[in-house]
């Protein structure tokens, strides 16, 4: 297994000025290749430091992923930084500078020429194209050692990772085929999971990992082989027994599915529609359900209610029956937070989930005026949901 370290670029992550979201999805991504990610760290935009950085971790590592300093401007100094490493000079690449120019023609713009240098490579170096903007990336495969580097904006470097170099890193996998599963549960806490599937946390082979999410618990299960259908036989088997251990109403999604993904899709499977009121959520879980394709075959309406976040000492909880409130199948409910502690800190958010002919309530502690808090919310009602539909509508 190849081992990989991450090298983030810029002082402004040093500073707090950004949160380096780059390095956890690639920590994600990595053991999904067969790449085992030994060290990330961060440096700021100086071509000593990065230099240094660089050295450092290909004396330990086999492939090096930066991200960040790209751009047009003196202080963004990554390409020089491998140029230097590898002791090759920077040139132009008349296709990149066409590309880019033209790029800046669509947008009625003159190129400024500091946008130049984002067209430069290193005879080594392999262009990775970025048409979400104007800094393409780099792929170096010499002596014996990988280096990629890629643009700091997410949503720049997430298509270039997807598209352009996983397949190229998947090339030098030493033949080995991985398999993933990522198992989505909630209702029982990281302890009990620990405790449940302790026999299986000790494999190397598919390997298990655990990790606490704002939407619950996730188990990652990863296997190698040599071919891929040996590996997802060993995630198959894995992932029986969790689901034996953990039990299926724990389980509510997998790999790359939201909450409100598997709950639209689960209503539009059963065509039924939702109306949803909020308060403690504030309309998180509106917004949630708005963003999945099935929207607007499911969702009747949305009612946000105040107070939001304020705790408050009393509450009733609605009773009109769903379709008398407005016509649709389902009624979700959110209360507000309801006082349970002295010093207004923590309470208790009530979910309502109606049907014509069937009603349930559940509770969760919250604190107050937290928007992690109310994004875990949101997602906990939507996980009800889901539950309250898969027992009801068979």
């Amino acid at each position: 297994m190849m081992d990989a370290e991450i090298i983030a670029v810029g002082t402004e992550l040093l500073m707090g000025e950004l949160v380096d979201s780059n390095s956890a999805f690639l920590a994600s991504e990595l053991p999904k290749l067969g790449i085992s990610l030994k060290i990330a760290v961060k440096i700021g935009d100086d071509i000593n430091d990065l230099l240094k950085g660089i050295e450092s971790a290909l004396t330990r590592s086999d492939v090096v992923i930066t991200t960040g300093g790209l751009g047009p401007t003196s202080d963004d100094l990554t390409r020089e930084s491998i140029a230097k490493f590898f002791e090759e000079e920077m040139e132009v690449d008349p296709k990149l500078l066409n590309d880019l120019e033209e790029n800046f023609a669509a947008r009625g713009i003159i190129m400024p020429k500091t946008n130049i240098k984002q067209a430069t490579v290193i005879p080594s170096s392999i262009p990775l194209p970025n048409p979400n903007g104007t800094a393409p990336g780099w792929f170096v495969n010499k002596n014996s050692k990988i280096v990629v580097a890629m643009p700091g904006p997410p949503m720049e470097l997430i298509p270039m990772w997807k598209d352009h170099v996983v397949d190229k890193l998947t090339a030098f996998s030493d033949g080995i085929s991985i398999a993933t599963k990522n198992i989505k549960t909630f209702g029982r806490s990281e302890g009990e999971l620990d405790e449940v599937l302790s026999h299986l946390f000790g494999q190397e082979n598919p390997y298990l990992g655990i990790y606490s999410k704002q939407d619950g618990i996730h188990l990652r299960a990863i296997a190698k082989s040599a071919t891929y259908s040996e590996a997802a036989s060993l995630i198959s088997q894995i992932e029986n027994q969790i689901i034996e251990k953990v039990g299926a109403d724990f389980i509510w999604g997998q790999d790359d599915e939201t909450a409100a993904e598997v709950a639209t899709s689960l209503l539009h499977s059963k065509n039924l529609q939702l109306c949803v009121t909020e308060s403690y959520t504030g309309g998180v879980v509106c917004g949630l359900v708005s963003e999945c394709e099935v929207f607007d075959e499911i969702f009747v309406q949305g009612l946000i209610k105040t107070p939001s976040t304020t705790p408050i000492l009393d509450y009733r909880e609605p009773n009109q029956p769903c379709n008398d409130f407005c016509k649709a199948d389902l009624h979700l409910n959110i209360s507000p937070l309801l006082l349970e502690d002295s010093n207004h800190r923590f309470g208790a958010v009530h979910f309502r989930i109606s049907s014509r002919y069937e009603t349930t309530l559940i509770s969760g502690k919250y604190r107050t005026g937290n928007s992690r808090m109310r994004q875990r919310a949101s997602n906990h009602a939507l996980i009800e949901l889901i539950r309250f539909v898969k027992a009801n509508y068979k």
